[in-house]
C-alpha cells in the first residue's frame, strides 16, 4: 500500500506532469483572454502553445486508473463557445479548412469543411477540465485524470490538436495576417 501510494505520488508530481501542467495552463490561460493580441500574432503563439502543449503529453508515462472516478466536464457550454467565438473572430476568413472526411462521416473520399476554432476549442476544453480536476490536489483523482486525459488524446482530441497546428502552421508560413483585408 505504501509503496502504490509513493508511486502515485512520484507521478502525479513528476517533472513531465508538472511541465505539461504548467504548458497546459499557459494554453488555456491564452486562448481564454488572447486581449491585444493581433490576428498574426495569435497564429504565431498559437502554433507555439499547441505544439507545447503536444510535446509535454507524449512524455507522460502511462498510468492506470486507481479509482471508478466519472469525469466531470467543468468548462461551461458558454466558456466554450467564448473561446470558439474569440479564436473565429481573430482568424476571420482564415478559420474555415477542409479536411477529409473521417470513418462516421459520410463518404470517406469527401472533403468537409471545418473550423480551427473548433477544434482549438475542444482541446482548450478537454485541457481545462484536466487542469481544474487535478488541482484539487487529490492525488488518485489527479492521477485517474491524467490516465482519462491520454485516453481521449488518443481517441480524438490529439487529432483535433495535429490537425488545428497544421492549418495554423500553413498560415504561419505563408505569414498571414487574418486582420489584413484582401
Amino acid at each position: 500500500m505504501q509503496e502504490e501510494s509513493s508511486h502515485l505520488h512520484n507521478y502525479v508530481y513528476s517533472s513531465d506532469m508538472v511541465e505539461f501542467i504548467a504548458v497546459s495552463n499557459a494554453c488555456c490561460q491564452f486562448f481564454e483572454q488572447p486581449n491585444g493580441v493581433d490576428g498574426k500574432a495569435f497564429i504565431e503563439q498559437s502554433v507555439k502553445h499547441l505544439s507545447g502543449v503536444y510535446a509535454a503529453i507524449v512524455k507522460l508515462e502511462e498510468t492506470e486508473p486507481q479509482i471508478e472516478s466519472v469525469w466531470e466536464p467543468t468548462v461551461t457550454e458558454q466558456e466554450w463557445s467564448a473561446v470558439f467565438q474569440r479564436i473565429s473572430m481573430l482568424l476571420g476568413a482564415h478559420n474555415d479548412t477542409l479536411r477529409q472526411a473521417e470513418d462516421e462521416e459520410f463518404d470517406r473520399s469527401d472533403l468537409v469543411t471545418h473550423t480551427i476554432s473548433e477544434d482549438i476549442s475542444d482541446v482548450y476544453q478537454e485541457l481545462r477540465d484536466f487542469t481544474t480536476i487535478y488541482s484539487r490536489g487529490m492525488e488518485e483523482l489527479m492521477n485517474d485524470a491524467a490516465w482519462e486525459l491520454k485516453e481521449r488524446f488518443a481517441e480524438h482530441w490529439g487529432k483535433k490538436l495535429l490537425r488545428s497546428l497544421m492549418a495554423l502552421h500553413d498560415l504561419y508560413i505563408q505569414g498571414i495576417d487574418p486582420t489584413e483585408k484582401e
